[in-house]
């Protein structure tokens, strides 16, 4: 069932992937974007939302710098036994997201320095990219000397959804470019007029702008599977377990053993403090559980101001937490997650 899936998946990803280039083209505001980007002789970080297909948007400037008419070719490659990276004649790719690669980290800065100590043979400088640049978190120190000591020798261009957990000496040494999520309108274009799907109800109902989510549930709906993997939590949370636990917390037993073992399961997932806003904000809509944990009586006539209110708050505790997580190591997100959970539901 598992394959049949995967393979649905593929096959629409594949279209989509095809087309990406001109979605890119045809839309004024990503060209403009796209082309601000190429202008750029410095070394690049591109950072989205989760849901925007950034790989995609980082190949489409690979070809353009490299004026590469068709498919990038890749030809994967093992350094010291352990690394795993993709070398093209134009540049050389670093995904640390790779199990492999993050289990390896500290292999990462000796094979940085194997590569630019070494004059590149074709171009002036060497080309790297780094995927998921975040989870080199430990390495950052060393990262930054190699910017300012190699940067006559080398150009990154690296990624990342997670722009908070990046410290800003090393921010500061980049051309930083924000790509935003595609708008439900221009993701209903997409479908419409390059795909020639339809969008399922609930994604329309809910203004979606995951495209890759998106793009995942049109085509398995009418998979065998359809029923067993498109719940509706699935639809709409980015982690549907908060849901069941909020139908059955109870404030007033000791539930911190249960809300360090979600905030663990949020850092497991990738799971971040904007995405956990978003999903209570969801859920305060979601019948009046929420409500009922944070009052013992609703007043029927202000039920809507309260939904507001909660809102607000919700949003605000949010924004003040992620503030404090990004003053501080990264490492220690699992904390402030867990602080988060105990605001929202004490």
């Amino acid at each position: 069932m598992y394959i049949y899936v995967y393979l649905c998946f593929m096959s629409i990803w594949n279209i989509f992937e095809d087309k990406f280039a001109h979605i890119i083209n045809d839309n004024v505001e990503y060209n403009i974007l796209l082309n601000r980007i190429l202008l750029s002789q410095n070394n690049t970080l591109l950072y989205s939302s989760i849901g925007f297909p950034i790989d995609l948007f980082a190949d489409l400037i690979i070809k353009k710098k490299f004026n590469i008419k068709n498919k990038i070719y890749r030809s994967e490659h093992v350094w010291d036994k352990t690394l795993i990276y993709n070398e093209n004649s134009n540049f050389i790719e670093l995904d640390i997201m790779n199990p492999e690669n993050y289990k390896n980290i500290d292999k990462i800065t000796p094979f940085l320095l194997h590569i630019i100590k070494h004059k590149n043979i074709g171009f002036e400088k060497h080309f790297i990219i780094i995927k998921n640049i975040e989870l080199l978190s430990k390495l950052f120190y060393d990262f930054r000397i190699l910017l300012e000591r190699y940067s006559n020798n080398i150009t990154f261009l690296c990624t990342t959804h997670y722009m908070s957990k990046i410290e800003s000496p090393i921010k500061s040494r980049f051309n930083s470019f924000r790509i935003p999520l595609f708008t439900f309108e221009e993701i209903n274009n997409i479908f419409v007029n390059y795909l020639n799907i339809s969008m399922r109800d609930e994604l329309a109902i809910l203004k979606t702008r995951n495209i890759i989510k998106a793009l995942f549930i049109s085509q398995i709906e009418n998979s065998p599977s359809a029923e067993e993997i498109l719940t509706e939590d699935f639809m709409k949370y980015n982690y549907p377990p908060f849901f069941d636990f909020i139908k059955t917390y109870d404030k007033n037993k000791n539930n911190m053993e249960d809300i360090r073992y979600l905030s663990n399961k949020c850092c497991q997932y990738n799971i971040s403090i904007n995405k956990i806003i978003e999903d209570f904000l969801i859920i305060v809509d979601h019948g009046d559980y929420y409500l009922r944990i944070k009052y013992s009586k609703i007043p029927k006539k202000q039920y809507e101001n309260i939904k507001i209110n909660e809102k607000m708050k919700i949003i605000e505790i949010g924004a003040n937490i992620e503030y404090m997580l990004s003053q501080t190591n990264k490492s220690k997100e699992p904390i402030y997650i867990e602080m988060l959970l105990c605001h929202l539901l004490f």
